[in-house]
């Protein structure tokens, strides 16, 4: 399995300006690897992207970036544990940028049924309010408070 390390080493324009951070998840690394290489065959001159945030959001992987000067604007609206996700492109009627905007909306799609510790087929179940996708063999064994799902989740993400 490839790590963030070696993402970043294989595509380095793609991580290099301004960025909040980038959480990696071993069971996502495979989605975002695909991302990057089809994003890689997109730009022709592999330049004016880079990603600016990966995190968790919402049980799945959020994935900004920035194109040139441009950026997609998201909203989300959240009832319960229904979540509705608006999406801007980012560049209106430029071909490389709806073909980007897509290779990253189905990214994050895919990370909605994959588990975000090993990548195995999973569903996004609400654990105290907070939505997680994690397979049958990563389930959250306890009840208890917010601070206890956390604390057992940082553990088997940080678990070899």
């Amino acid at each position: 399995m490839i790590s963030m390390d070696e993402l970043q080493h294989r595509f380095p324009y793609q991580f290099e300006g301004e960025n909040i951070g980038y959480e990696s998840y071993r069971g996502w690394l495979p989605i975002l690897a695909d991302a990057c290489e089809r994003i890689d065959a997109v730009l022709v001159d592999k330049r004016d992207f880079h990603w600016m945030q990966i995190k968790e959001k919402f049980g799945g992987a959020r994935l900004y970036y920035q194109l040139g000067t441009s950026k997609r604007t998201i909203v989300d609206v959240q009832v319960s544990e229904s979540v509705t996700t608006v999406k801007t492109p980012t560049r209106r009627g430029d071909p490389m940028a709806e073909a980007i905007d897509a290779i990253v909306d189905e990214a994050e799609l895919r990370t909605k049924t994959s588990c975000i510790v090993c990548g195995a087929q999973a569903e996004t179940a609400a654990y105290d309010g907070y939505l997680m996708t994690l397979c049958q063999a990563h389930q959250y064994p306890g009840q208890g408070t917010r601070q206890a799902f956390f604390k057992w989740l940082n553990k088997v993400l940080s678990a070899d």
